[in-house]
């Protein structure tokens, strides 16, 4: 029984700690998303014909998106940080609809990481674009 009850603490342990290192990421990925927001607005001002400026327009909105996203990300991770200290200050077992949703936040992180990777790529594609066709 004492086994079985420090393997439910482990396993909770896990969780809470997955769960805190995605309350850390989201909120880097808040940060990243305000310097991308900053740095177009640095190069607005030399965006000259309308293809570019529509993408402009674009990240624009993309960074608007991304901004909700992390918001609601972060609401659901810190409420389910919550739950993981409730459960281990009253000593519960782990219940299948935490698991599940434990489960659906990982996949959630996961996209949140591949979609941010590529919107970032795709930005940094395009601002130095509209650096080297303005300087060049």
């Amino acid at each position: 029984m004492v086994v079985k009850d420090k393997k439910i603490v482990m396993g909770l342990s896990q969780c809470a700690f997955e769960t805190l290192s995605w309350i850390r990421f989201i909120e880097f990925l808040t940060q990243e998303n305000s310097h991308l927001k900053n740095r177009l607005s640095e190069v607005i001002d030399q965006i000259k014909d309308r293809q570019s400026l529509a993408m402009a327009e674009h990240f624009q909105n993309q960074f608007i998106i991304k901004d909700d996203v992390y918001d609601h990300l972060l609401y659901d991770l810190r409420n389910q940080k919550q739950k993981w200290e409730r459960l281990s200050h009253e000593n519960k077992v782990l219940n299948q609809e935490l698991k599940k949703n434990h489960l659906q936040l990982k996949d959630q992180i996961e996209f949140v990481k591949r979609d941010h990777q590529v919107m970032e790529s795709d930005f940094n594609s395009y601002i130095s674009e509209v650096i080297h066709n303005n300087h060049c």
